[in-house]
C-alpha cells in the first residue's frame, strides 16, 4: 500500500510539472485483486486537460496570438507577427501587466507586453525633454503608465521598432534579436 501511495504521488507531480494544474476528479475505487484472500483498494482519478481558449482563429497563433489582431491595428504587418510574438512571449510571457522592476542594472524599469524600458523611451532624456514616445505622440501623459494598456504598448513598439529600423537597420535591434 506504500508503494501506491508514493506511485500516486510521484504520477501527481509528474502531471503539475507537464502543466495539468486542475485538481483531479476522484472516481470510485478500484479493487485490485491479489494473490491471497486480501484485497487493496486504490483510487483511480480522472485528470482531465485545461479548456484552451482563442481570441480570434484569424490571428490566434504562437505563444501570444491572442495579440496578433491588436498589433496589427497598431501598424504590425503579418510577416512580423511571428518575430514579435516571440518577443511577447519571451519578454512578458503574452501578459501586459507585466513591470519587470528589478532586473536592469541600472535601476530602469521595463513596462507591457513588450517590456519597453523607461528609461530609454518614456522617461525625460537630454535628447528628448518630454520622452522619446511623449515626442512622437504615442504616449499623452508625462510618466510609462500608459504602456500597460495593451494597444498602446503594440503601438509604442512599433514606433521603437521603426525608429531602429531607420537608425540602425535592424528594427529588433531594442529587444537585441
Amino acid at each position: 500500500m506504500e508503494y501506491l501511495t508514493k506511485f500516486l504521488t510521484a504520477a501527481s507531480m509528474v502531471l503539475l510539472t507537464l502543466g495539468v494544474t486542475q485538481t483531479p476528479q476522484v472516481a470510485a475505487p478500484t479493487t485490485i485483486p491479489t494473490t491471497t484472500s486480501t484485497s487493496v483498494v486504490a483510487p483511480s482519478t480522472t485528470v482531465e486537460p485545461a479548456p484552451t481558449t482563442t481570441a480570434d482563429s484569424n490571428t490566434a497563433q504562437g505563444q501570444c496570438g491572442e495579440w496578433w489582431g491588436l498589433a496589427q491595428q497598431t501598424g504590425w504587418g503579418p510577416e512580423e507577427m511571428e518575430t514579435l510574438d516571440y518577443v511577447m512571449w519571451r519578454e512578458s510571457r503574452c501578459d501586459p501587466t507585466q513591470h519587470n522592476t528589478t532586473r536592469n542594472k541600472d535601476g530602469s524599469t521595463d513596462i507591457g507586453l513588450t517590456q519597453i524600458n523607461d528609461r530609454s523611451w518614456c522617461l525625460p532624456t537630454r535628447w528628448y525633454p518630454d520622452g522619446y514616445l511623449q515626442t512622437v505622440g504615442i504616449l499623452t501623459t508625462v510618466g510609462c503608465e500608459q504602456l500597460f494598456d495593451p494597444y498602446t504598448n503594440l503601438a509604442a513598439a512599433k514606433a521603437l521598432h521603426d525608429y531602429s529600423k531607420e537608425a540602425n537597420g535592424n528594427g529588433w535591434q531594442p529587444w537585441r534579436l
